[in-house]
């Protein structure tokens, strides 16, 4: 399914369940570089970079997408929190 987010998802997920951390950030980041909107990559690949300490360029960027569209309330709050203590408010 070239240009289609999940199977790289769906690896990303194995990968994980592995503890394959940053095969996992790789896949996760195909994932955006096919669909850069997709919410679930960009929720996915934020929060193993903040469980891992592994924050980039990115995950501000992600963080306050998600803050906005988050899949649900919890995605959005989770979000809205990890801006907070990153923007030192």
């Amino acid at each position: 399914m070239p240009g289609h987010p999940d199977p790289r998802m769906n690896l990303a997920m194995t990968l994980e369940s592995a503890g394959r951390n940053d095969e996992v950030l790789a896949a996760d980041g195909t994932a955006l570089e096919v669909a850069p909107e997709h919410i679930a990559a960009m929720q996915a690949m934020a929060s193993l970079q903040i469980r891992t300490d592994k924050a980039d360029d990115r995950t501000l960027d992600m963080l306050r997408e998600i803050a906005l569209r988050g899949d649900d309330e919890s995605w959005r709050s989770w979000a809205q929190g990890q801006l907070a203590m990153r923007e030192g408010r």
